[in-house]
């Protein structure tokens, strides 16, 4: 059985690599250092962090951190297009993970764009906070 992290990166991923407005965006597993611009536009999830909270004698409180990174071309236009993906991602997101238990909230969004190899890149960082309810690991 896959570890719940796990699960949380296909779920977002498959919903995002389903949806015809991304039909044109590369969504990869693992996100390189370097991404060059003809590689573009591409497509990451990662959960980089997760707060752990003991709420019983055997089961503890995760506040999984799970990010959407979204980088692609575009002309000086390319921030509104990374808004306008942003309310797609936030509902594919929602429908991919919400459920009774699992809760599952946007924190922080962040729009940057800057200039590479004479192209205009637009990056778009979704942070979404995904709250669980999980046994303590034991051992067999």
């Amino acid at each position: 059985m896959p570890h719940y992290r796990s699960g949380y990166r296909a779920a977002v991923r498959a919903a995002l690599g389903a949806d015809p407005g991304f039909a044109d965006v590369t969504v990869m597993k693992v996100w390189p250092g370097s991404v060059d611009v003809h590689t573009l536009p591409v497509l990451g999830v990662v959960t980089p962090n997760e707060p752990t909270s003991r709420d019983s004698q055997k089961s503890t409180t995760r506040r999984t951190l799970l990010q959407v990174v979204l980088r692609r071309v575009g002309g000086d236009d390319v921030e509104d297009r990374l808004d306008d993906d942003s309310a797609v991602i936030e509902a594919l997101v929602y429908g991919a993970l919400r459920g009774p238990e699992l809760k599952c909230q946007l924190e922080d969004t962040s729009v940057v764009a800057h200039t590479q190899a004479e192209s205009i890149v637009g990056t778009l960082i979704m942070s979404f906070r995904v709250q669980s309810w999980q046994p303590e690991p034991t051992l067999p």
